[in-house]
């Protein structure tokens, strides 16, 4: 449905949020009206673009397609795009933030649900000058600035050049100008916005702020203001340029009004950096992409600092056994070396406290042979908030390579302590939680015993094999509902069953000898008309599984899930002709792999039609139109859609040969890609037996931070009087165990996945944007929690935050490496009397690709 776009021409629009705008609330009242924040938005991006963007974008006004809601665009070039908004609980000191996505040209702006009503406008103006900034550097292959120039203080980086936060903050800057000078408010709104313009004038250094006595430092940040306002004067609006030019005068220089609120806020700004810690610090350790003297990396240096990077995990996970080993031989029999730990890594290393244990395998990334993660790095810009830079090694649309992830999370590990391994968590004497480390070099295995909670952030459950039911999804889980229910059956022969059941030994062929365990009539019968479902549940799982097992055992090394494919455990050239059950996410990766992997084959995809997600990564389409006729590729991908598969099949040929077989299409090597159920972490498995053959109970609860953040969940595993807790983060953390969650807690981490990670950016919930910058939120609220004491731990419910409302619109709360100068590339501006600017060369070396 579209509505009607404003009559008005452009120059004749005023900006003036409170044409739109109640006020309900106040953002810090800790009120939440999260569908009027939203109404507001809605009503206001069109005034907005069209006072300040209508030179560069024009709405074609409000749709909805499905559950979707968003404006329908177009560029000054005519090529469409949307933008959608949203409303959602923000880190701390966010008001706003953009999703931009130069591949599809999907994006979305989500406002923070505690913004103070007359900061909308403001926020949005910022966001969309930042969205097109985005967008039209990547249109140059053009990589963001290092380093924000648009910051209070002397020092200038290197390089003389506008960020995308920068950008952003100019549409606040010509924002409040044409506020400021509207005559359709009133004395006191144009008051208030003259004064947001002179404070943001502060706050983004085109004033100096030293005291005029101090003569030295004020010529100096003079200096430095000259060469931001000639930077930023031909982005700015002709009341804008006016604007900064009256009153990025010193204090001293200005009207007593004017004078008085710059005084003020410079007040308030510094009682809130005594109570409120810093939006960003440096950390101690270096960040993955630098050389030692600080300077980037460029793209040629990639593969040798990732081997680098991969030398010293390994070295370092080295020492680490043999100080265990040797701490070990010291203690005596039944004690172990103490230690915090966290158990896998991936994405979530973002967060790795360097003085915690970290045992981990080196999985998914290290060992999958597709080329890059399917996002671009505009896709997954934000990484730059946790230090890790996308666009260093690539260019802004092109998908990230699996050798920076490797270069990251490779330097992350080796931060601390680490093992290269799997652990699980197990209970030693006197009720001690242990964890049994194997390391992968084939050495003995160590314990320790667990101090604290332990962290485990092991990634998604496996995949499930096609036909199983999604219930009772795995051959164990089968077996216990059968067993639990031949035993209340309580007959001599349905008893008889279930003890043979019981004595079945464990491993592949169970799921046939269960079921030839079942043949008795009157057993079968009881089962078939049992009211519980998930009694015939089990049933088609233990069929669907033997099925498998038995296709696997005709057709040798042609019969895989998508995980054996992704972690390069297969041969491609097994078979010319693929069937791959599913069309997401794992389908298609998959599929990208094998025809890769094998200049012959030929690839089906047979399933249900692709999730929106797909449609806006970087990879699904691309793909397709390389491979896949139908959109013009070479023939070699065939999609299949609207299918609904059941377990595999096997036929043979005329020569007796081996076929698998989903549904209609036949092929002589069958991957399966349908999804996975979610399940507890393997890590805690011998914890969950523990509690229920004490008779005891497994409790989870969702963790937030004091932002409301999602953090992951905490595991009670409970016994009589004993208990034990694990924390799961990570992508483990997005797929709850339906035996411990309720339907409550499943819905509301399904939408806050959505915010999290919505489908326009081509990200997921359980990816690695979102699994780094989640690993990063939880050590920052480990870190304030331990600051504070024991007694306050993690929170399930959250404290209203405080106010929204900001001097200059945040990109986040932790603005990382891309808001802060990295060491030896920022530059003190000159004072005046030196006749040209500093040169990049200055410092140590100027940022490189």
């Amino acid at each position: 449905m579209n509505q009607d776009n404003d009559s008005r021409r452009p120059e004749e629009v005023v900006i003036t949020a409170t044409d739109v705008l109640g006020t309900s609330f106040q953002a810090d009242s800790g009120t939440r009206a999260p569908e009027r924040v939203l109404a507001d938005a809605e009503a206001t991006l069109p005034v907005v673009i069209q006072g300040l963007y209508a030179n560069r974008l024009r709405s074609h006004g409000l749709t909805e397609e499905g559950d979707r809601r968003f404006f329908a665009l177009g560029d000054e070039r005519g090529k469409s795009l949307t933008i959608r908004l949203e409303t959602t609980s923000l880190p701390e000191r966010t008001v706003a933030r953009t999703f931009v996505n130069t591949a599809s040209d999907n994006h979305v702006v989500q406002i923070s649900d505690r913004i103070a009503p007359d900061q909308i406008g403001r926020a949005l103006s910022h966001e969309v000058n930042e969205l097109l900034s985005v967008r039209e550097r990547a249109a140059r292959a053009q990589a963001p600035a290092a380093q924000d120039l648009l910051a209070r203080g002397a020092t200038l980086p290197a390089r003389r050049e506008l960020s995308d936060e920068d950008l952003g903050r100019i549409g606040e800057l010509n924002y409040l100008a044409a506020r400021m000078n509207s005559g359709a408010l009133s004395p006191d709104q144009r008051a208030e916005a003259r004064g947001e313009l002179s404070q943001l004038i502060d706050h983004t250094g085109l004033r100096p702020v030293s005291p005029a006595e101090d003569t030295a430092s004020r010529a100096v940040e003079q200096y430095a203001a000259k060469i931001r306002a000639d930077t930023v004067r031909p982005h700015l609006t002709t009341e804008a340029a006016r604007g900064v030019r009256e009153l990025g005068r010193p204090v001293e220089q200005l009207g007593t009004a004017d004078a008085q609120v710059v005084l003020d806020h410079r007040a308030r700004a510094a009682q809130a950096r005594t109570t409120q810690p810093p939006l960003g610090t440096s950390p101690s350790f270096s960040l993955p992409g630098l050389r030692p003297d600080g300077t980037p990396l460029t793209r040629e240096e990639l593969s040798a600092a990732r081997d680098e990077a991969a030398r010293q995990r390994t070295s370092v996970g080295q020492e680490t056994l043999d100080q265990l080993r040797a701490e070990a031989a010291t203690l005596p029999d039944g004690r172990y070396p103490q230690r915090q730990i966290m158990i896998g890594g991936g994405a979530s290393l973002a967060g790795r406290d360097p003085d915690v244990l970290l045992v981990d395998s080196r999985g998914r990334w290290h060992v999958d042979p597709i080329k890059g993660i399917v996002q671009s790095a505009d896709q997954v810009r934000h990484l730059r908030e946790v230090g890790w830079n996308p666009y260093q090694f690539g260019d802004p649309k092109d998908r990230v390579s699996l050798s920076a992830l490797q270069l990251w999370e490779d330097t992350a590990a080796a931060r601390g302590p680490l093992v290269d391994g799997r652990a699980t968590l197990s209970l030693g004497e006197g009720d001690r939680l242990l964890a049994d480390i194997t390391p992968m070099d084939g050495s003995p295995p160590v314990r320790v015993e667990v101090v604290g909670t332990p962290l485990v952030a092991t990634g998604v459950p496996p995949e499930v094999v096609p036909g199983v039911d999604r219930q009772v999804p795995t051959v164990a889980e089968a077996t216990e509902v059968l067993s639990s229910h031949l035993t209340e059956l309580g007959t001599p022969e349905a008893l008889e069953a279930r003890d043979r059941l019981a004595s079945l030994p464990a491993g592949e062929g169970r799921a046939a000898a269960s079921l030839e365990a079942l043949t008795d009539p009157r057993v079968a019968n009881a089962l078939e008309t049992a009211s519980d479902p998930r009694v015939v549940g089990a049933r088609t799982t233990l069929e669907a599984t033997a099925k498998w097992e038995q296709a696997s055992a005709a057709a040798p090394g042609r019969v895989l899930l998508g995980d054996e494919v992704g972690d390069g455990n297969y041969d491609p050239t097994v078979a010319n002709n693929w069937v791959i059950a599913g069309i997401g996410g794992g389908a298609i990766a998959n599929t990208e792999i094998i025809l890769e992997g094998n200049p012959n084959a030929r690839v089906t995809m047979v399933g249900t039609a692709a999730p929106w997600v797909l449609h806006n990564d970087s990879q699904y389409l691309a793909m397709r139109r390389q491979y896949d006729a139908e959109l013009g590729g070479n023939g070699r991908l065939v999609t299949v859609a609207n299918q609904r598969l059941g377990a595999v099949e096997t036929v043979r040929t005329p020569e007796g040969e081996v076929r698998l077989k989903a549904l209609h299409v036949e092929g002589d090597a069958y991957v399966a890609c349908l999804g996975r159920v979610a399940r507890l972490p393997q890590a805690a498995d011998t914890l969950d037996q523990w509690a229920r053959q004490q008779g005891g109970q497994i409790r989870g609860e969702l963790l937030f931070d004091k932002n409301e953040q999602y953090l992951g969940y905490r595991l009670h595993f409970q016994a009589e009087d004993r208990r034990h807790t694990v924390d799961v983060t990570g992508a483990a953390s997005r797929m709850l165990p339906g035996n411990v969650f309720s339907r409550e807690d499943m819905a509301r981490l399904a939408v806050i996945d959505r915010k999290t990670a919505p489908a326009e950016s081509g990200n997921v919930a359980a990816g690695f944007m979102a699994s780094a910058l989640q690993g990063a939120n939880l050590a920052k609220h480990r870190a304030e929690q331990t600051s504070q004491g024991p007694s306050t731990g993690t929170q399930s419910v959250n404290p209203i935050a405080g106010s929204a409302r900001l001097q200059s619109i945040r990109r986040s709360s932790t603005p990382g490496p891309a808001s802060r100068p990295a060491p030896g590339t920022g530059t003190p501006a000159q004072p005046p009397r030196i006749p040209r600017p500093p040169q990049p060369g200055n410092g140590p070396g100027a940022p490189g690709r």
